[in-house]
């Protein structure tokens, strides 16, 4: 069951790179002679984030294959006031190319529109701040995810026999501020509202943090077990050991439901030991190559064909989690 969305724009990049059109070949005659390689520096959230691993990697052989390089600069934890100066000291470097993952889209904005006006080319990789100048944005439609876990929620409760029953239902998210996340939401909420009754109860806030989302999910259960249905805007909660989730663990084997977004290695794990009944999965890998790639062809000036790289989805639920597992690679949270 594992869906990808293509955009036209993924196609022509590789027809790009298929018919030698690629940014390393054509600087073409009369083009400055550089004496230093192109620099393309990609600000995530946070450093401490494991999901963006992947992202990274790819991101770091891409560069080797375009011959550019690729800085990797963030703030250890979430940290907005961090990531404006980080991208305020890359525009004083002089950087060719910034790529940010955005956590607070309205703060970010003023120092994304000034890297852009001191003619850096700006992406967005991950997490969008649409509103600004950068180039474009490079991740998940994050609205159309939030869907597919809506769809998961409404399928999970009416096979239940649920579908008449007002639910108490939690959301936990990374952060407040940040676009993505809140697009999942929206699309959640859009789509099961009228389908379902869910009564949402609070919104438990993570900082995208392992060891916080965990802590917060078995602090709210203590207080409210008589909670039905969670929405994970990420997998956080299932990066650590399930161990570190008893109440939650108990709560599950009673009847509760989860849905929640990623489809990492340990997120799947968590899964099949009933953690959750349905996923909704990113393609990181994705996000980190073609960033560099359409980065590096807007440093060149060469077309991009969009304004939105969409990476796609992938949609798991019981019956094809053991099967998703061992398309992924193995890592462990110490």
């Amino acid at each position: 069951m594992k869906l990808f969305k293509q955009k036209k724009g993924i196609i022509l990049l590789f027809l790009l790179f298929a018919i030698g059109f690629s940014p390393v070949h054509t600087l073409g005659v009369g083009s400055s002679v550089r004496t230093r390689p192109i620099i393309i520096s990609i600000v995530p959230k946070s450093l401490d984030n494991p999901m963006l691993v992947e992202a990274k990697e790819a991101a770091e052989f891409t560069a080797r294959r375009l011959n550019v390089q690729v800085e990797w600069v963030g703030p250890f934890k979430v940290d907005v006031e961090t990531q404006i100066k980080i991208v305020e000291g890359l525009i004083r470097r002089k950087v060719d190319g910034i790529a940010v993952s955005c956590s607070d889209q309205e703060r970010l904005r003023p120092v994304i529109d000034k890297a852009v006006a001191a003619g850096i080319k700006v992406a967005t990789i991950e997490a969008d701040a649409p509103e600004s100048n950068r180039l474009f944005y490079c991740g998940t439609d994050n609205y159309a995810a939030g869907v597919e876990c809506g769809k998961a929620m409404i399928r999970i409760v009416t096979a239940k026999g649920w579908a008449d029953r007002e639910l108490n239902t939690v959301i936990l998210t990374g952060g407040a501020k940040s676009h993505d996340l809140n697009e999942r939401i929206r699309g959640f909420k859009d789509t099961t509202a009228g389908r379902i009754k869910l009564n949402y109860q609070t919104l438990l806030i993570c900082d995208e943090d392992t060891t916080t989302a965990a802590k917060e999910v078995e602090a709210y259960l203590k207080k409210h077990p008589e909670t039905d249905a969670f929405f994970f805007t990420g997998g956080w909660a299932f990066l650590g050991p399930p161990e570190a989730m008893p109440v939650y663990d108990q709560w599950c084997r009673n009847g509760g439901i989860t849905v929640a977004m990623d489809t990492s290695y340990p997120v799947l794990q968590a899964a099949l030991e009933g953690f959750a009944q349905a996923l909704v999965g990113q393609d990181y890998q994705k996000m980190g190559e073609f960033t560099v790639s359409y980065l590096v062809c807007a440093i060149k000036d060469l077309p991009i064909p969009s304004d939105f790289i969409d990476t796609g989805l992938e949609l798991a639920d019981e019956t094809n989690f053991s099967q998703l597992l061992q398309t992924k690679k193995p890592w462990d949270i110490k």
